[in-house]
């Protein structure tokens, strides 16, 4: 038997995530300690995180504390670990490569953008990672490609197509980048490739994920990855899923529901074992140590409603692992104190009240298809198309629609 890799993949942490107002900090200090007894029980060589380390672009000092305490808590616990951290859309791609000098002495890898030379050629040679298994072996070459934005790409101004363009790019990147792997990779060497985006089949979640636009595109073919990858270590969908394509794609998914829309999803990480050139992948189940609930499973009258909420049992665990709940609520009009009688329901009952949903009757055959759906619920996307008809009674046209998305785009990686 020749000598065996370990890397453990995941994603889309969000540290400093709140929901609706309540901090996640205890849900994700429980997985980082979970994480942690993983890295040993496991023996793990190198741990990859494909971006969205953080909720924000501007993390908080609690924020970045977590993540360094965590870091430095793996280095102790783990002698030999690897670690490789990249920047997603969520992410400061700035703040991300600041202390990259001073972990990368300490083999813990923080990649924010792709940097360039004075001449504007991408130093392609500083996302590529040798992979070590902790004796010091080189078994594997990593891509370490962080979310891309237009300052990490060149451009071929002759393509005149904007979502070529943009495509063609990431094609080129992923491509060289390859290529400079293949000019060092040897027989028996894995080749695994880091990303952050929405690539095509991939599920989404209703709610959470923002929708990010590359030249146009929401969504990019499997085939910008080199044909001769091992692997594909994907962030940003939250739902952890393997893809049809040709090469082995995977979405990590996030560590614990990050909405509603997300209570049903089996959290994992990805274990892959390589050894004698083959590559065996299994999925290790997250715990979830704070429960979703939405109350009741349908929106109903609100005689019905603050009944059932009368019935539930009391929660008697920790107070940071109380329910989150949500309330469903189906009115003809609206309710005056309505949220004071769910309280007074509730009362005594330790569940923490996220929001109550209200859903209205449709008016007409021909009401809008947003029609009972809270603003949170909506896109950006859908509250331009609602109110452009409210405005001028007819559908935007495709080209306006995206005009005003590449402005969401713009706007957001300005956050």
């Amino acid at each position: 038997m020749g000598s065996m890799l370990k890397i453990l993949h995941s994603a889309d942490w969000h540290l400093g995530h709140q929901l609706h107002g309540y901090s996640r900090y205890y849900e994700h200090q429980v997985f980082l300690d979970w994480l942690l007894t993983q890295l040993v029980q496991q023996q793990i060589d190198v741990l990859c995180v494909s971006g969205d380390l953080f909720d924000t672009a501007n993390p908080s000092a609690t924020s970045w504390r977590q993540l360094y305490q965590f870091l430095a808590q793996a280095v102790r616990d783990c002698p030999g670990l690897q670690v490789i951290l990249t920047a997603g859309n969520h992410d400061s791609p700035s703040k991300i490569n600041a202390p990259g000098e001073l972990l990368e002495s300490f083999d813990l890898r923080l990649i924010g953008h792709v940097q360039k030379d004075e001449q504007g050629r991408l130093e392609l040679n500083r996302l590529l990672v040798p992979l070590k298994n902790r004796q010091g072996e080189i078994l594997g070459w990593g891509l370490a490609v962080p979310f891309l934005r237009a300052g990490d790409l060149v451009l071929d101004s002759s393509i005149e197509d904007g979502q070529q363009r943009w495509q063609q790019a990431i094609y080129d990147l992923y491509h060289q980048l390859g290529e400079l792997a293949d000019s060092v990779r040897q027989d028996g060497q894995l080749l695994m490739a880091m990303g952050h985006g929405h690539i095509r089949g991939g599920t989404v979640s209703e709610m959470s994920e923002r929708q990010i636009m590359l030249g146009g595109e929401h969504a990019l073919p499997a085939d910008i990855f080199p044909k001769n990858c091992d692997y594909v270590a994907l962030g940003h969908l939250h739902l952890g899923q393997h893809l049809n394509a040709d090469i082995p794609i995977y979405y990590s998914g996030s560590p614990m529901p990050l909405s509603l829309s997300e209570q049903r999803y089996h959290h994992h990480v990805q274990l892959l074992t390589w050894q004698d050139n083959q590559l065996s992948v299994d999925s290790i189940a997250i715990p979830r140590c704070c429960e979703m609930l939405q109350v009741p499973a349908q929106p109903a009258p609100l005689a019905e409603v603050l009944t059932e909420l009368a019935t539930l049992s009391v929660f008697e665990g920790e107070v940071e692992q109380s329910p989150y709940l949500e309330v469903q609520v189906r009115l003809d009009a609206p309710q005056a104190q309505l949220r004071e009688q769910v309280i007074q329901a509730l009362d005594g009952k330790n569940y923490r009240l996220t929001r109550i949903r209200t859903v209205y009757p449709e008016r007409s055959q021909q009401a809008h298809p947003f029609a009972g759906k809270d603003l949170d619920e909506l896109t950006p996307n859908d509250v331009f198309n609602l109110c452009y008809q409210q405005q001028y009674q007819q559908q935007p046209s495709a080209e306006l629609l995206k005009a005003f998305a590449q402005v969401v785009h713009e706007v957001e990686a300005q956050q």
